[in-house]
């Protein structure tokens, strides 16, 4: 039983592919590597590259990582053994998903010039799940290489990982009080229609 779960070649690969992955980004930006593991992100929010819309393309793999990794998260909760054709499907719809919500925080910017406040917000959100991309690695290899009460643990770390995304919208919001108190009724009827309602969708017709 033990050699079936660590002997999946595809969870394997993907792994220590990811360790590999983030070894080489290190590399070549060792800022990021630690911006992405730094706990006081406020004082990073004037450091925004000026690459594609204020967003280096580095931070953009760290988010494939990150994508990766709630992926399998994922594909453990909805089978107790890993499949790879599950996190495929997974890892297009999370892929999709946030795609989406990056374009529409653009194109809000954009119609209603607040290119400034968009950019700050979508690029505090990405850091956010940048760093949750690295904790999930290693809540994966934790899971990956469990025998016991494997469906216990993918349930305590899908709920730290929503408390973490949880913590980090409530940073961020604070961050920017002073323009959503200018703005209550819009920011709410964006939080609604642009945050809630789509994680909502992704939750129950995904899961």
């Amino acid at each position: 039983m033990i050699r079936d779960i660590i002997s999946n070649d595809s969870l394997t690969i993907l792994l220590f592919g990811s360790i590999f992955f983030i070894t080489i980004l290190k590399k070549i930006d060792p800022v990021i590597f630690s911006q992405n593991l730094s706990f006081r992100k406020k004082e990073l929010i004037n450091k925004i590259s000026t690459n594609l819309w204020g967003i280096k393309f580095l931070e953009i793999l760290y988010n494939l990582l990150f994508i990766s990794n709630i992926s399998i998260l994922l594909a453990f909760f909805k089978d107790q053994n890993f499949d790879l054709i599950i996190y495929c499907e997974l890892f297009k719809y999370v892929f999709i998903f946030f795609t989406l919500k990056v374009l529409f925080d653009i194109i809000i910017g954009k119609v209603f010039s607040i290119n400034r406040i968009m950019k700050s917000y979508v690029w505090q959100k990405l850091v956010y799940c940048n760093s949750l991309g690295i904790i999930l690695l290693f809540f994966n290899f934790f899971i990956a290489y469990t025998i016991y009460y494997k469906h216990y643990m993918v349930s305590f770390f899908i709920a730290l990982s929503v408390l973490y995304l949880i913590f980090a919208y409530i940073t961020i919001f604070f961050s920017m009080k002073n323009v959503i108190y200018k703005n209550w009724f819009y920011f709410i009827l964006y939080l609604c229609t642009l945050e809630i309602i789509p994680y909502y969708y992704l939750i129950s017709n995904v899961l």
